[in-house]
């Protein structure tokens, strides 16, 4: 039986703009349905929450979709990454080629496995130094910091204001984050 070669990056750039999210995660091609209003309601206040950080410290703040390349055969596509001044160095023309200092993902249904699992692994692996993983339908954020091998030895569950746990003076205010995308989702069909 023949096995399939790892897919690298350039692979993911041979598929077709077609506006389907593509990651290769091990080599392998994840693909994942477009988002929520309620998903994407929560990647935009994340990202005004960074936002208002990095014009305060520095860096910069992208949404999905935008290219991690964090090896040729590990490419995600975060909802939401940070990068410190530290790691300007990072920041590709087509893609963030390295490690971000905070990665975002807003898990749904059909990611959730893979955003707590999978990713997480690979995210300590590569030494992403904080990872989020925020749950709109449980109104939660799992923060996880500290990498240590394919684990992170710290993840703590908010489910009320957040101090991030790399990023000096963040502190997510959950009302902003959560609240207001969930009367939005209610008052409009």
């Amino acid at each position: 039986m023949a096995t399939q070669a790892p897919l690298v990056y350039e692979d993911l750039e041979s598929f077709p703009d077609d506006n389907l999210r593509r990651e290769i995660l091990g080599g392998e091609l994840y693909m994942t349905p477009s988002p929520t209003r309620r998903h994407q309601g929560v990647v935009l206040a994340i990202a005004i929450a960074l936002s208002t950080h990095a014009r305060r410290k520095g860096g910069h703040v992208y949404v999905a979709p935008l290219d991690t390349v964090l090896s040729a055969q590990n490419v995600v596509e975060p909802d939401v990454i940070f990068i410190a001044p530290d790691r300007q160095d990072t920041l590709g023309d087509k893609a963030v080629i390295g490690i971000p200092s905070l990665i975002v993902e807003v898990i749904s249904p059909g990611t959730k496995g893979v955003d707590r699992g999978r990713k997480r692994d690979i995210y300590a692996r590569f030494g992403v130094p904080e990872y989020w993983i925020v749950d709109p339908d449980a109104n939660t954020i799992e923060c996880c910091s500290r990498p240590a091998g394919d684990r992170y030895e710290e993840i703590v569950t908010f489910e009320s204001d957040m101090p991030a746990a790399t990023l000096p003076d963040l502190t997510l205010t959950f009302d902003k984050i959560f609240s207001a995308q969930s009367s939005r989702a209610q008052s409009h069909p």
